[in-house]
């Protein structure tokens, strides 16, 4: 008999013995994970996909306006885009108390 025949013949059941005890390892590799692993991981994706057929109580159709999107677009195509109000903070007066940042003695 030819040793190079020989040899791959040894080889076939060898290669194959390693492979199914080497996957025998992975066959039950949820054995000693509890029934609710990564179910909290799945629960926060889910929160975090949008519902596309979302329903909102007492709101017809939530969303822009169509009419005000296609004005602000025309005036951004004409450099003539209106100015958001000046946002200011209130100011409250405190007789007595601490003294805010900013302010002098």
């Amino acid at each position: 008999m030819d040793p190079m025949a020989m040899c791959c013949t040894r080889m076939i059941p060898l290669a194959v013995l390693a492979a199914v005890t080497a996957l025998a390892g992975c066959a039950d590799a949820r054995r000693d994970l509890s029934p609710g692993f990564g179910a909290t991981v799945r629960a926060n994706l889910a929160a975090q996909i949008a519902d596309p057929e979302a329903r909102y109580d007492r709101v017809r159709e939530p969303g822009g306006d169509g009419v005000r999107a296609v004005l602000a677009a025309g005036r951004y195509g004409k450099n003539q885009v209106v100015q958001p109000a000046q946002a200011a903070t209130s100011s409250i007066e405190s007789k007595g108390g601490a003294k805010g940042p900013g302010s002098a003695n």
